[in-house]
């Protein structure tokens, strides 16, 4: 424990660490050769999905010209009007359904 003679549950000098959110950072097990590697790999899907979260939040707050447009593409597509789902930090698959929705339209 910390110091008291008492063992605190889950104490164990082995347990990977986490952080606030209860995550581990599996990057810190990577060599810095994989590490690199890593974010070589993976800064063009950050960019697209930085840009997709951009466009969703600016399409719904943009009352005068990208919402007007939105729902133009959706009428001349003969689609039914839907929207780019919102990531949401709370909800463990808002990510996914976004990408998803992406992807299908």
């Amino acid at each position: 424990g910390d110091g008291d003679g008492v063992e605190d549950e889950g104490d164990d000098d082995n347990d990977e660490t986490d952080n606030n959110e209860g995550w581990v950072d599996e990057s810190k097990k990577l060599s810095a050769r994989d590490l690199e590697e890593l974010k070589r790999t993976t800064c063009p899907m950050k960019a697209a999905l930085l840009k997709t979260l951009k466009l969703g939040y600016k399409i719904i707050h943009s009352t005068t010209i990208l919402l007007p447009a939105w729902r133009e593409i959706f009428e001349k597509l003969k689609l039914k009007l839907t929207y780019l789902p919102r990531n949401v930090a709370t909800r463990w698959n808002s990510t996914f359904d976004m990408l998803d929705y992406v992807l299908q339209h």
